[in-house]
């Protein structure tokens, strides 16, 4: 059975690069990439606003949350001397309002006619450590020294809050760097000290509103190359110890609370973890990439739950459509995203039976999948794609 298709987004003009987030609430689809953040009416497609980073061009947007907590979204932006996202879309001027900033320091640009506008298709047409070697550059720009963190409301696109801090204090600022993530009103960092007697690895975790360091605990000694996956609740990846000669097989996934410390080892004959695991109740999910050689058929990846609380294997569940898999938490449920984008499935989180499946027409590479209700958007975050937007209603 497919899902009824209610609009998709058209080939973007120029080069704008791969999402750095993507949100449903209450009726709105929203996009972040590093130059601002766009709202589309979820069911419709229609443009509703715009924001940008304020500066006329200089400041970028670094991190998002991978949530939305009672509809506002973080965002994490700084001083980066170039715009960093569109080279060329498509819009013109509107006279005084183009350079209209907001005074809560965020830009507003309520204009319509960005990319998705009117090629959209419709049903009808088918330790606060202060030591220098803390701070990080960002990726080959001018270092950053303090950051702005803002609260939006991504129903309205209005600031609910704003406030700064040291870029230090926050790992990496450059996009996509690995040892900083938010999410759940939270700003998750792994800082890793390398000594005589080894890597040490602490998770730092900061509240997101105010920056107060909320607690602090230490990786297992020896961990490296320590990601975090997600901030709410906060996940981190690490490999090692440091002298195998197989990190495949040392991969580890450790969800970290204040109080408590639980690792989950990567079973054999998998390469890897995936990206983005997901908590549904006290039932933690994620992907296990298979490993194969490049010239076998795709196997499909693994989902494979355990407890959030002490590890135990509760089930797997195995994909036939594709290497890999998108797990999304919506509504008490699973939701499984391959990773072409066109098909979903809805597993029960208590034992992995399969409670519905629906196949979604049309297909993206790399596919995310963000939930409203009875709406399903699926996102491509390939650099390019000839459609970066799927909207779907389940029935």
């Amino acid at each position: 059975m497919s899902a009824r298709l209610l609009w998709r987004s058209e080939r973007e003009n120029g080069s704008p690069g791969a999402p750095l987030g993507s949100w449903a609430v209450d009726g709105t689809l929203a996009l972040a990439r590093p130059d601002g953040i766009r709202a589309y009416g979820l069911t419709t497609g229609e443009p509703l606003w715009n924001r940008q980073p304020p500066g006329d061009g200089t400041q970028v947007i670094a991190h998002v949350s991978q949530d939305a907590v009672d509809g506002v979204v973080v965002v994490l932006h700084h001083d980066g001397g170039h715009r960093g996202g569109h080279e060329d879309d498509g819009r013109t001027g509107d006279g005084p309002e183009d350079d209209r900033r907001a005074d809560d320091g965020y830009g507003d640009d309520r204009r319509t006619d960005d990319d998705h506008g009117d090629d959209r298709h419709t049903d009808d047409d088918h330790e606060n450590d202060d030591h220098e070697s803390d701070r990080h550059p960002n990726d080959g720009h001018a270092r950053v020294l303090r950051v702005r963190l803002t609260g939006l409301d991504l129903r309205t696109g209005t600031v609910v809050w704003t406030r700064e801090q040291r870029a230090d204090e926050v790992g990496s600022v450059g996009a996509g760097a690995p040892d900083v993530a938010l999410g759940g009103g939270r700003i998750a960092v792994v800082a890793a000290r390398v000594s005589d007697g080894g890597t040490k690895t602490t998770v730092r975790v900061f509240d997101a509103r105010t920056g107060a360091l909320q607690w602090e605990r230490p990786l297992p000694e020896g961990r490296r190359d320590a990601f975090v996956l997600t901030a709410g609740p906060v996940v981190v990846s690490t490999a090692g110890p440091e002298d195998s000669a197989s990190p495949h097989a040392q991969l580890r996934l450790h969800v970290v609370g204040e109080d408590v410390r639980q690792a989950i080892e990567l079973p054999p004959f998998h390469e890897a973890f995936g990206a983005q695991p997901v908590i549904v109740g006290d039932t933690l999910a994620v992907e296990l990439v298979p490993t194969q050689p490049y010239d076998s058929q795709h196997l499909g990846s693994t989902l494979r739950a355990v407890s959030a609380a002490t590890g135990e294997f509760r089930w797997t569940w195995s994909s036939t459509y594709g290497r890999m898999i998108f797990p999304l938490a919506h509504r008490g449920a699973l939701v499984v995203l391959n990773g072409y984008g066109d098909r979903a499935t809805v597993l029960d989180p208590a034992d992995g039976r399969v409670v519905a499946e629906r196949s979604l027409p049309g297909s993206s590479f790399q596919a995310r999948l963000v939930a409203s209700g009875d709406c399903l958007a699926v996102v491509c975050t390939a650099p390019r794609t000839p459609a970066r937007v799927r909207v779907f209603r389940w029935k």
